[in-house]
């Protein structure tokens, strides 16, 4: 969310009336002649150092030359003069939130309300301020006051989408997206973000649609380029999404993201514009930010990994993962050994016992979990192929309900099932089950969410649904290991950057799991990769008793199906079963030491 996007001030009437400033100034800002505006404003400042627009006006230049400590004399030089103009207020409040000082960002633009309670750009701007300070309600409501005076504000239509988004009501954040297309057709940021919710219900065809408008529109926009390669990726269309991102890089050349995504795709005997050569030169260069160079690293050790160049192939996983390291740090051991020893103290038998009334009755939940990389994709696909089942993807709901149920804002989230009671339990599982069936038939026995780290919230799930199911996939650690290592997570996911990480967190994912074998009182069902590669008739029949569904031959013909598919595994999934990833860690020994040492005790 982001504040008023013009990089200077407000252009609203001068109320002080001196002669032909404002006119000249706003008529070089609307050339975007930022050399002239700076000449004007300073020949202002130097000629009538009274006038508060001058300053104003500098200020948020300075602003967008990243000058912050001169902007800000020169914003706050503007209250001085003007102290009841409500522009210099929120023109002040912008400097502060550039330079991350969001309180003082937030007093601005209430001051600037205050003074006139129908400025919708005060307004909006304090909305987006109070976003990122994490006062949500309050930011809801001043984006909802900015609407209410202007309704046509494509911007505060956006941001207000984007906080409905956060907050998982996203039938509300999709109309508010379409309002802001509506009423700004140019609005990349919102057309780019109705697209994304599109393509996460599975309506990929509209959310291409809408992209293709975007591009057909303004063929230089590299963001709407992205956002249609991805899409297209999600609808398993490879062709397509590898020329979205190639014609991103004839637009910008070391585009990570582009650069990568487009590494990933590549056949392994192609190289259009040498590809890999320009990837690894700029992971090369001194100056690459970390985060491209993770993002860069991780498409080229794929595309090596895809030539059987193993070697070359470990050598760019390990210069994806040092630079995401060095970005996001490593994982915190402690913090991870005490949240799992919490969990399993406090969330006993008789703990689920005591509280055997809470949530609803149905049985619709599945609870698909494990380590990412260890089959949950491939189960779900098996699953949803089935006329009766449906696959929800990795639903973030359940993590962001347990974060809005605990006790207190700083409180960690597993202690969020210590705060239900049995009235809260029903509001929770009432808002989770409206984002587990969103977009699934209402024929559907049952309903999976594939979020593979929901095995932290299982206690709180149990409480809201005592009737779901769990299935828990696992694989070889070794194996999972290298998946996860070379796949481009999260930055949050810091466990997954190194293999000493990987082998102090498996351990500790697999205790919580034996813990809840023993502790919870849903059904838990195991199924290995392995066994599932091996023998799939064998273990989908499995999967469906354990969900009480008849059998379906069409659960055989999974990568057939044509669903839209989220995660990393989309492509793998779309194929028939093979077993060429099991045992893969062994390609890989000679060249990443590391991986067998650190799991030199631990094979499972």
């Amino acid at each position: 969310m982001s504040l008023q996007a013009s990089p200077l001030a407000d252009q609203g009437s001068d109320p002080h009336g001196k002669d032909d400033f404002p006119s000249a100034v706003a008529v070089a800002i609307q050339a975007r002649d930022w050399p002239r505006v700076r000449r004007l404003c300073e020949r202002r400042v130097r000629t009538t150092p009274e006038d508060p627009d001058a300053h104003r006006h500098l200020g948020q230049l300075l602003v967008a030359e990243g000058a912050l400590d001169d902007a800000l004399g020169a914003a706050e030089r503007a209250t001085a003069l003007a102290p009841d103009d409500p522009r210099a207020w929120s023109d002040l409040g912008r400097v502060h939130a550039a330079r991350e000082t969001l309180a003082e960002a937030a007093r601005c633009f209430r001051k600037a309300v205050v003074l006139d309670a129908a400025y919708a750009d005060g307004w909006h701007n304090l909305g987006s301020a109070l976003k990122r300070l994490g006062h949500t309600e309050q930011a809801f409501e001043a984006l909802q006051r900015a609407i209410a005076i202007d309704a046509t504000r494509a911007d505060c239509w956006l941001a207000l989408g984007g906080l409905l988004s956060d907050a998982g009501q996203i039938d509300d954040a999709i109309g508010c997206f379409e309002r802001a297309v509506k009423y700004d057709s140019g609005e990349h940021d919102a057309r780019n973000r109705l697209a994304h919710e599109l393509a996460g219900l599975g309506q990929v065809a509209q959310a291409e649609a809408l992209l293709r408008q975007a591009t057909a529109r303004e063929p230089q926009n590299v963001e709407a380029w992205l956002a249609l390669g991805n899409v297209l990726e999600i609808g398993g269309k490879a062709d397509g999404a590898l020329a979205c991102y190639g014609k991103v890089l004839t637009l910008t050349p070391t585009h990570p993201t582009a650069l990568g995504r487009a590494l990933s795709l590549l056949p392994q005997d192609a190289d259009p514009a040498g590809l890999p050569a320009r990837a690894a030169s700029r992971i090369d260069t001194s100056d690459t930010p970390d985060e491209a160079r993770a993002l860069i690293g991780y498409g080229l050790a794929k595309h090596h990994d895809r030539r059987g160049a193993y070697a070359e192939a470990a050598e760019a996983g390990r210069q994806a993962n040092a630079a995401r390291r060095r970005a996001a740090g490593p994982l915190n051991r402690d913090a991870l050994a005490v949240r799992v020893d919490g969990i399993a103290a406090t969330y006993t038998a008789d703990f689920f016992r005591e509280r055997r009334s809470y949530g609803v009755g149905t049985d619709q939940p599945v609870f698909i979990v494990g380590l990412p990389r260890s089959g949950t994709t491939l189960v779900e696909q098996i699953l949803s192929a089935h006329p009766l089942l449906n696959g929800a993807g990795e639903l973030p709901d359940l993590a962001r309900l347990a974060m809005q149920h605990r006790a207190e804002p700083d409180e960690t989230p597993w202690r969020a099932a210590l705060a239900l009671d049995q009235r809260s339990s029903l509001t929770a599982a009432h808002a989770y089950l409206e984002a587990l069936r969103r977009g699934a038939p209402d024929k559907a026995m049952r309903i999976s969410d594939k979020s593979p780290l929901n095995f932290f919230h299982l206690a709180f799930a149990t409480l809201l649904f005592p009737n779901a199911r769990v299935i828990h996939c696992t694989r070889d650690i070794r194996d999972n290991a290298l998946s996860v290592w070379m796949e481009n997570f999260s930055p949050d996911q810091q466990w997954s950057t190194d293999f000493d990480d990987i082998a102090f967190f498996a351990p500790q994912y697999r205790r919580l799991m034996a813990h809840w074998r023993d502790a919870l009182p849903l059904p838990i069902l195991e199924v290995a990769y392995e066994d599932t590669v091996a023998d799939v008739e064998g273990q989908a029949r499995c999967l469906l008793d354990f969900l009480g569904v008849p059998w379906d031959d069409r659960c055989l013909d999974f990568h057939s199906s044509g669903r839209a598919v989220q995660t990393p595994s989309r492509w793998q999934v779309r194929q028939p079963i093979y077993t060429r990833s099991v045992g893969r860690w062994e390609r890989y020994a000679p060249h990443l030491p590391e991986l067998e040492r650190a799991f030199a005790d631990r094979v499972a």
